[in-house]
């Protein structure tokens, strides 16, 4: 007899406990100390989508001496929504200031398009609110980091917010739960790929609107051959006074995401009523070491203490 394939999708679980899976022997969290003073729990899977890979981050945690619960940052890496690795990322100066960090893995445009992406990362913050007892987090103070393609899938979940489900989706074991972050820093995402040409420089590495490009790759299409899909990714159409706090940092000759971008995302933040702070690189290009160095991580600390 033919299976009925309608029922069975409907019989298959929204998320599945990977840890409920795996063999007793291999099921513990092994914690291990990487980072001075603090403790790393590594590929801890937080949500499985059905048919796909489980979905793992990185923990950090910072040992408080008080016993109290430390604030933590959701970092999401960059690589264009097609490469890149929790691993990567300028977030370990955070570990010394008493935040821990949840560097996360996420489907990438090979294995799946725009909102899925956005859809694991909101998936995140919200194991990182349900766990947050269990590695001794602050589940009321969960600031997302982000760079690049990263940045642009935290600042989606962080102005989307709870209020828009098929932007944030529903994925992960507790999709009753908030992913509503305190605070954002975003450093050089794009914002919008209909205007993403025009805020390109001269000597741009690749534009959005072609076939083959990261853009096209991650929404399935070329932008400017769908404008009204493409809107739909378009951040800045999100920007309300209820937005968290933004701190944006781009330089001013990035020739991968123009800084026109940045630009564009902060006005329509502070038109809306939110606040948002951008700072300009001078010389900095795409990822450059800049974004990993001391004034950033100063400027990055005093704007996350004036949010908590």
């Amino acid at each position: 007899m033919p299976v009925n394939a309608g029922r069975l999708a409907l019989a298959l679980p929204a998320d599945l406990d990977m840890r409920a899976m795996i063999r007793p022997e291999l099921a513990d969290d092994r914690a291990q100390h990487i980072f001075d003073g603090a403790v790393s729990h590594l590929e801890v899977p937080y949500a499985t989508p059905p048919g796909f890979r489980p979905l793992v981050l990185d923990l950090h945690v910072p040992q408080p001496r008080d016993g109290t619960a430390v604030p933590v940052v959701v970092y999401a890496h960059g690589g264009g929504f097609f490469g890149g690795t929790r691993a990567m990322g300028p977030w370990a100066f955070l570990l010394a200031a008493g935040y821990a960090v949840a560097s996360v893995d996420y489907r990438l445009s090979g294995e799946c398009r725009f909102p899925g992406p956005v859809h694991d990362v909101a998936a995140a913050v919200r194991w990182v609110r349900a766990r947050a007892g269990e590695y001794g987090l602050d589940p009321g103070r969960v600031a997302g980091f982000g760079s690049s393609a990263g940045a642009y899938l935290l600042n989606a979940v962080a102005l989307a917010g709870d209020n828009d489900p098929g932007l944030t989706g529903s994925l992960g074991p507790t999709p009753e739960l908030s992913c509503r972050l305190t605070a954002v820093i975003d450093h050089y995402s794009p914002a919008d790929f209909l205007t993403f040409d025009d805020d390109a420089r001269e000597d741009s590495m690749e534009p959005a609107n072609a076939p083959g490009t990261s853009a096209a790759r991650f929404l399935g299409f070329v932008p400017a051959d769908r404008p009204a899909e493409a809107e739909r990714a378009n951040l800045c159409r999100y920007a309300t006074a209820a937005s968290p706090p933004f701190l944006i940092a781009h330089g001013d000759a990035d020739r991968r995401v123009g800084i026109g971008q940045s630009r564009r995302l902060h006005a329509a933040l502070t038109r809306a009523g939110a606040r948002a702070e951008l700072v300009i690189v001078p010389g900095a290009d795409h990822g450059s070491p800049e974004f990993d160095q001391q004034p950033l991580h100063d400027r990055t600390l005093a704007f996350l203490a004036s949010v908590a």
